[in-house]
């Protein structure tokens, strides 16, 4: 279900941009160097070194997400410092280099906060194991964790939203392609789908497939 076609708007108002940042992303797995030295020449030549700043795209979808300072130049000191500072953040908790960029629709209906990493990803939920639907009847929301194509994604769901067959009112899909970790937020009314979509899109515009 493309983006660029069917967004669905859910929220009245504008969330907060430093809200964005309120996820969890996989655990990398850091690469022993002695591991790292094991294989052939040609292996080593295969290796991608490009910087990961280099690999976040301008523009997502055809131009359906673009970065904030595309949007509005007053945009542009706000999440240039966001932006800054969550990279900054991830890389020294993770020890390895992390970059983050925030993509918003031009009507700001929704926004997508994009992480890559170097290393590969372990298991890392947020919220915790999945529950069966029946014991979590009950509660005001509701998770599921979901694989779509080559990305595991966990929405989250009010629990009338998910009776009504809504979107979630926030998704986060993650994948590893090239020895690279890429993690997706999206928020609000974006569905486990579409937010797949925008992972496939990170992947193929950062040259990692």
């Amino acid at each position: 279900m493309p983006l660029r076609s069917t967004i669905i708007g859910a929220a009245t108002g504008v969330a907060l941009l430093a809200g964005v940042f309120g996820f969890a992303v996989g655990l990398p797995e850091v690469v022993d160097e002695t591991d790292a030295q094991v294989g052939s020449d040609e292996q080593q030549e295969a290796v991608d070194t490009t910087p990961v700043l280099e690999l976040l795209p301008e523009t997502l979808l055809d131009g359906a997400l673009v970065r904030f300072d595309k949007i509005d130049p007053q945009f542009t000191v706000m999440a240039d410092e966001i932006e800054g500072y969550g990279g900054d953040k991830l890389s020294e908790v993770f020890e390895t280099d992390v970059a983050v960029a925030i993509y918003a629709t031009p009507d700001l209906q929704a926004q997508v906060a994009v992480t890559i990493y170097d290393g590969e990803s372990g298991l890392f939920l947020q919220n915790g194991p999945p529950i069966p639907a029946a014991m979590s009847a009950s509660a005001d929301n509701v998770t599921d964790v979901v694989r779509v194509g080559d990305s595991v994604c966990i929405g989250q769901w009010s629990a009338q939203a998910l009776e009504q067959g809504a979107p979630p009112f926030q998704v986060q899909c993650q994948r590893v392609v090239a020895g690279r970790t890429l993690n997706v937020y999206a928020t609000p009314g974006l569905t486990v789908e579409q937010t797949a979509e925008i992972l496939d899109d990170v992947a193929a515009e950062g040259g990692l497939e």
